[in-house]
């Protein structure tokens, strides 16, 4: 067991004050400078965090003597318009907009100094609460320093900071104080970045140096015990990173903790939530996605223009791959198959070029999980090695650049010798999914040999694919695994074996990107938050009032009270309330899972749960012949109601829940079998069978003795 981070505790009482590194030499100056040059900003803020009101100096260089526009908030007001500037309207009310004069001079100046003040803009909060006094947030959003618009800018800075003395400001790159009455915090980036930020709080600071690279936990409490978490933690990730992709692009990581419950990986620290970073699971999931973000999105920037890549990648390089090294990427890879297949229809699909942010359900569905399938059948495509080099080489030529899909293409074209345009135009630039199914399977033999076919068909219009195939054959209970190129919408494959088969099965690992079949995924919850169509069906006299929780998923023209009718048109179906009529229709197909409803409460195989101070949802397929899903839920109490209606969309992948209290905690989720009777043939019931070990991307694991 290794022993945690020595802390350094920086606030407390009076302010006492890798791995595999790629070397860029083929050039003398850094990869950055033959890209446009970013701008330099020397801010000096005296602020006031109570009423964020502010007096900056900001000091800006103006690189090859290009006299931009630059873009102020609205609240802000200068001290005196500097020499040869003007202000003029911008065209958008909301920024004030300083401009170059070129009738008094045509000779830009090499810097230009403004002084200003006025209360700072915090893009997170709303009116409501502008006087909120927990701490701040100010980035690019709040323009508290003169930005360009210019494409592709990139800015870095010196930034003094003067307040408080209990309070805490943080920012990109190197930090150093000063104490005093009012206490000066200085961050110092030299590592172009999209923009800057300032956070403040009542900080305690917890500090770690991990070779050469300082880390730190800015908490809101005491906690020595968390911040010693988060810090050993966070060295086994850049460690490892560090050694997938490249080096770490910036001078410090930063855990930054959030009153508000947020989730964002910025450059060099990450913004968690208090009761995020409590959860015990956070340490291994959102936080090594976040720290990800330092090498992809922050590292190098997507451009938005050809879509934005970051999030996929990153999700298949955190969320995936960590899985994956525990032996669990393919289950991993078909629940993310199934959100693209509840979420998105073709009402609502566009291509991945198109996707910019995650808003939706639907958002998420494409740009983080389709991209992260795309990304796997990449890997396959060019092999495993060629992938991660392919890696390394877009990091390495467009770190603190901006880069799309154009350069990534090329990146793994030149790695691999193959020619991607094909792939790339057809995951990137087209929307949908295909859908595949092994139409027969049949064999014959003759003497000693077995010949078998297999006829298989995808949707129209149909995708050129490589298409795994598992063959099980009499006395080898492991798989064989074919690849079959499969570019049309009928294909028959045939095979020549020695051994009699038992059973084939397309796509066994899940790592063909593809639109679920009906019987293949199981029935849960995410299909009925994803439906086009749904219906909500309400007691007529229950004891708890379900209404507000109908009204948040359907059209008031859409929610029926107590009808027994079960004539329903197609669709999803909400069913409320513990004595719905729907009851008995729910209870015989949960039987039939092995699942007991009655009057006590709900019993599965080796516990049970009664009705009182309990939450159930359970979402099982229609069973009157209609597409779609029926979800019932039944809360253990009227408090519990907001509870589930803002929980419940984050268990999308599960078909029951069980919740405890009002809160609601819960106590009990699972999946429903799936059902692949579309993807498989079994010619004999022999068993075991089994599937060869997929082999992770890398060896290696951020922890090696976990």
């Amino acid at each position: 067991m290794t022993k945690g981070p020595h802390l350094v505790i920086l606030n407390k009482v009076k302010n006492l004050c890798f791995g595999l590194v790629l070397l860029l030499t083929l050039i003398a100056t850094p990869v950055w400078s033959s890209y446009a040059n970013p701008i330099h900003h020397k801010l000096h803020i005296e602020l006031d965090p109570s009423t964020r009101f502010a007096k900056i100096e900001d000091t800006v260089q103006l690189k090859n003597g290009n006299c931009e526009a630059f873009y102020l908030h609205p609240n802000l007001k200068l001290a005196q318009v500097p020499a040869g500037w003007q202000v003029k309207p911008s065209g958008n009310r909301e920024l004030l907009k300083i401009e170059f004069n070129k009738n008094t001079s045509t000779n830009c100046p090499e810097t230009v100094t403004f002084n200003y003040s006025g209360v700072l803009h915090d893009p997170s909060m709303g009116p409501e609460n502008s006087t909120d006094s927990s701490g701040f947030f100010f980035s690019g959003e709040s323009y508290f320093y003169p930005q360009i618009k210019r494409q592709f800018s990139r800015v870095t800075f010196e930034m003094q900071v003067s307040l408080p003395e209990l309070w805490q400001v943080v920012s990109q790159g190197q930090r150093s104080e000063q104490p005093g009455t009012r206490k000066i915090v200085s961050w110092k980036s030299s590592r172009p970045s999209e923009e800057i930020y300032l956070i403040g709080n009542k900080f305690h600071i917890y500090k770690a140096d991990h070779d050469g690279l300082s880390l730190y936990a800015f908490l809101l409490k005491e906690e020595d015990g968390l911040a010693s978490q988060y810090l050993e933690t966070a060295k086994g990730y850049i460690d490892f990173y560090s050694r997938l992709i490249g080096p770490y692009p910036y001078e410090k990581f930063a855990l930054i903790e959030n009153s508000r419950q947020t989730g964002y990986g910025m450059p060099s620290f990450t913004l968690m939530g208090s009761k995020i970073i409590r959860f015990p699971f956070i340490l291994h999931s959102s936080y090594p996605h976040e720290i990800l973000h330092n090498w992809w999105g922050n590292g190098v920037f997507p451009d938005l223009g050809q879509g934005n890549w970051s999030e996929g990648l990153t999700a298949y390089l955190a969320d995936h791959l960590l899985l994956e090294l525990k032996g669990k990427g393919a289950p991993y890879r078909f629940q993310e198959m199934m959100k693209f297949s509840n979420y998105v229809n073709e009402g609502n699909d566009f291509p991945l070029s198109e996707f910019s942010y995650r808003d939706s359900m639907t958002s998420q569905a494409i740009g983080y999980a389709k991209l992260l399938m795309v990304f796997h059948m990449l890997r396959t495509e060019v092999g495993d090695e060629n992938f991660l080099m392919g890696l390394k080489q877009f990091y390495e030529t467009y770190k603190y650049r901006y880069a799309g899909y154009e350069g990534m293409r090329k990146s793994f074209e030149e790695v691999s010798g193959r020619n991607l345009g094909q792939f790339f135009k057809q995951w990137i630039h087209r929307k949908s999914a295909p859908e595949i199914r092994l139409k027969q399977a049949s064999y014959v033999s003759f003497r000693d040999r077995y010949d078998l076919k297999l006829s298989v068909e995808q949707s129209d219009p149909v995708f050129k694919l490589t298409l795994p195939v598992a063959i099980w054959t009499t006395g080898f209970p492991v798989a064989q695994v074919h690849f079959l190129k499969f570019d049309t919408e009928a294909q028959d494959f045939r095979f020549q074996l020695s051994a009699e088969p038992v059973a084939v099965r397309l796509d066994p690992y899940n790592d063909v990107f593809r639109r679920l079949g009906a019987e293949e995924a199981p029935a849960s919850l995410s299909q009925t938050y994803g439906a086009q169509t749904v219906l909500v069906l309400l007691e007529e006299e229950g004891n708890l009032n379900y209404r507000g929780f109908a009204q948040s998923v359907a059209k008031p023209q859409n929610i029926i009270i107590g009808d027994d009718n079960d004539s329903y048109p197609e669709g999803s179906l909400w069913v409320f309330g513990q004595n719905n009529p729907l009851r008995k229709t729910f209870a015989l197909q949960l039987k039939k899972l092995g699942v007991e409803v009655d009057e006590k409460g709900v019993r599965f195989s080796d516990r049970s749960f009664p009705w009182e101070d309990h939450s159930f949802v359970f979402t099982l397929t229609r069973t009157d012949q209609k597409k779609g899903t029926m979800t019932w839920v039944v809360a253990g109490n009227a408090e519990s109601i907001p509870g589930l209606m803002r929980k419940l969309p984050h268990y999308g992948k599960y078909g029951y829940l069980v919740f405890e209290g009002s809160a609601p905690l819960n106590r009990d989720k699972g999946i429903w079998p799936s059902n692949p009777v579309a993807m498989q043939r079994i010619f004999k019931d022999e068993s075991p069978r089994s599937l060869p070990k997929q082999k992770p991307l890398v060896s290696f694991k951020p922890f090696p003795k976990s």
